[in-house]
C-alpha cells in the first residue's frame, strides 16, 4: 500500500455502512491506520465513499449515514487532514446507487455523485520547479527497450536525451525515451507516472526505491539523518538502538534510531527535553536516524516526497516522521561531472 500511495494524488476511504462493519473497522484500527499512511506518504486529497447503502440492514438510512459521516472525519483530524476538505458521499456499489449520477433512493442527500466528488477536487498544485527527482517503483528488463523504470516524477523534469544518476549507487545512464500511459512523450513533469527507457546500465543493477536526479543538485545515498517524529502508538518505551522499518518514498529500509535528541513540546514545537532516555505513543522527539540498508532521502524542507516516512514494526505503522537534515554520502567520482 504504502508505495502505491507514493504515486497517488487523491486516497479514496472507502467504508460500509452495514451493520457493525464500519465499528468492526473503526476499532481495528485499520482505518485509522491508512489514514495516517496516506497523509504520511504526502496524499493532501482524501474522498470518503460510505458503501453498501443498499444493504438490508441500511436501506438507505439517512441516520446510519450521518452516524458514520460524524465519526469518520475524527480518524482523519488525528492524522493531520482539514475537516472542511473531507467530502463524505453515500454509495451502493452493486446497485450503482450514485456512483456517478444522483440516487433516487436517497432524496436527502444533496452532494456530489462518487465520481463528481473526484471531479470536484479540480487541479492538483505541484510543486515549484526543482531539480529532479523520480524514486523508481518497478524496474523491468525488455528485449526491445533494455531497461525500464517505472516511477512518478515528484519534482523537475525528465526528457529523453539527457544523463540521469540513481541513487543510492551513483549508477549513470541515459534516457532514450519517456512514456506516459504507454504514449510516447517529449518529457514528463512533477506529478506524472512514466515509463523510462535507459541506456547505459542494465536491469539487474537498478531496483525499487532507488531515485532518479540529473547533474543539478544531483541526489547521494544517505549516511545518516536527523528527524522529527512522532510516535502514535507503541506497546513501550523507544530508545536508542531501536531499529524499526521505515517506509520512504517507494521503498522501505531498516533504520535505527541511533541517539534521541530531544523532547519537543507538541503545542510550541520548541524542544522540552534534551537527550531522553527514552520516548512513548504521544510523544514528538527529534532523532539522529542511520539507515541499515542503502538508502536515498532528503529533507522535507527541500523535497517533501523524499523527506518525509512512516515508522513501522511487526507489520503496523507506530509513527511518522519529517527530515530536518541529512548526512549525504560523498557522490562517486564516476557521477560527479556530466553533461545534460
Amino acid at each position: 500500500f504504502l508505495s502505491a500511495a507514493s504515486l497517488a494524488d487523491v486516497a479514496v476511504l472507502v467504508v460500509s455502512a452495514a451493520a457493525g462493519e464500519w465499528e468492526l473497522a473503526a476499532e481495528s484500527g485499520r482505518v485509522k491506520e491508512l489514514a495516517l499512511d496516506s497523509f504520511t506518504m504526502g496524499i493532501k486529497n482524501v474522498v470518503v465513499w460510505v458503501t453498501k447503502m443498499d444493504d438490508f440492514t441500511v436501506q438507505f438510512s439517512q441516520s446510519r449515514y450521518d452516524e458514520i459521516k460524524k465519526a469518520v472525519p475524527a480518524f482523519l483530524k488525528d492524522v493531520g487532514y482539514k475537516l472542511k476538505d473531507v467530502p463524505v458521499v453515500p454509495i451502493a456499489g452493486l446497485s450503482g446507487q450514485n456512483l456517478n449520477a444522483k440516487s433516487t433512493e436517497m432524496p436527502w442527500y444533496a452532494g456530489h455523485s462518487a465520481l463528481e466528488s473526484l471531479d470536484a477536487l479540480g487541479e492538483m498544485n505541484r510543486p515549484a520547479e526543482k531539480p529532479l527527482r523520480l524514486p523508481v517503483l518497478k524496474v523491468h528488463d525488455q528485449p526491445e527497450a533494455g531497461p525500464v523504470v517505472i516511477g512518478r516524477v515528484e519534482t523537475g523534469t525528465i526528457r529523453p536525451g539527457i544523463k540521469v544518476i540513481f541513487a543510492p549507487g551513483g549508477l549513470v545512464a541515459e534516457v532514450k525515451s519517456v512514456h506516459k500511459a504507454g504514449v510516447k512523450a517529449s518529457d514528463a513533469r512533477e506529478g506524472e507516472v512514466v515509463s523510462v527507457s535507459l541506456s547505459g546500465v542494465e536491469a539487474s543493477e537498478l531496483r525499487k526505491g532507488m531515485v532518479i536526479s540529473g547533474s543539478t543538485d544531483p541526489a547521494s545515498d544517505a549516511e545518516t539523518f536527523l528527524a522529527q517524529v512522532v510516535v502514535f502508538e507503541h506497546p513501550g518505551q523507544i530508545r536508542a538502538g531501536y531499529c524499526p522499518a521505515i517506509a520512504v518514498h517507494t521503498t522501505q529500509v531498516p533504520c535505527e534510531f541511533e541517539e534521541l535528541l530531544s523532547r519537543v513540546d507538541r503545542k510550541t514545537g520548541k524542544d522540552a527535553e534534551a537527550k531522553p532516555a527514552s520516548a512513548r505513543s504521544g510523544e514528538v522527539v527529534t532523532v539522529k536516524m542511520r539507515p541499515r540498508a542503502l538508502v536515498c532521502v532528503e529533507t522535507f524542507s527541500s523535497y517533501p516526497p523524499l523527506g518525509r516516512f512512516a515508522i513501522r514494526d511487526h507489520g503496523r505503522t507506530i509513527g511518522v516522521g519529517v527530515i530536518k537534515e541529512v548526512s549525504k554520502k560523498a557522490v562517486p567520482k564516476r557521477s560527479e561531472s556530466f553533461d545534460e
